[in-house]
């Protein structure tokens, strides 16, 4: 039989002692010199484009003089409507009453008690222009002005259909 310091296991190859793990090294540092060579290659991202710095001037320039000059054509004038004021009065009573009283008295029928701003009832009237204030426990008002004309609306002693006038009220 042959010599047990000759045998060799059969995965073992011809290469010397040492040799495989001089191989793994070597790899390694090739890989890594691969990478920096790759880093290097890399393109740092571009920044803004050349015109865009003089844009950006002349936009800040023009804002500055819209902001300081206030040119004519920058000024809105209020719309002024072209209906007869007694349609814009009879509009409006019939908004105070729909958006105001009408939800006054559902809001004070559910709570038991008058709202506190027409915020908290929920309506768009203190947008238009309209005023509510309360009297007392269970009485308010709603003024609003058109023109040189003031509507009164006083929960005490206006009649809804009077101050309505022909509209049909609900229920």
């Amino acid at each position: 039989m042959t010599d047990p310091d000759q045998l060799k296991p059969y995965h073992a190859k011809g290469a010397a002692p040492g040799q495989e793990a001089a191989d793994v090294v070597a790899e390694v540092l090739q890989h890594a010199q691969e990478r920096e060579a790759a880093a290097k290659k890399k393109v740092a991202p571009k920044g803004p484009p050349k015109w865009m710095l003089p844009l950006t001037v002349n936009l800040g320039v023009l804002a500055l003089y819209f902001l300081i000059a206030q040119p004519d054509f920058l000024v809105v004038n209020p719309l002024d409507d072209p209906r007869p004021q007694a349609n814009i009065v009879q509009d409006l009573k019939r908004s105070m009453y729909y958006d105001g009283v009408f939800r006054i008295q559902r809001f004070q029928s559910e709570t038991g008690r008058l709202p506190e701003s027409l915020t908290e009832l929920g309506t768009s009237l203190g947008e238009q222009g309209v005023e509510y204030t309360v009297q007392g426990d269970s009485t308010y008002l709603l003024i609003a002005t058109v023109g040189d004309e003031t509507i009164v609306y006083d929960s005490q002693t206006t009649d809804p259909n009077e101050f309505v006038g022909t509209m049909r009220l609900p229920g």
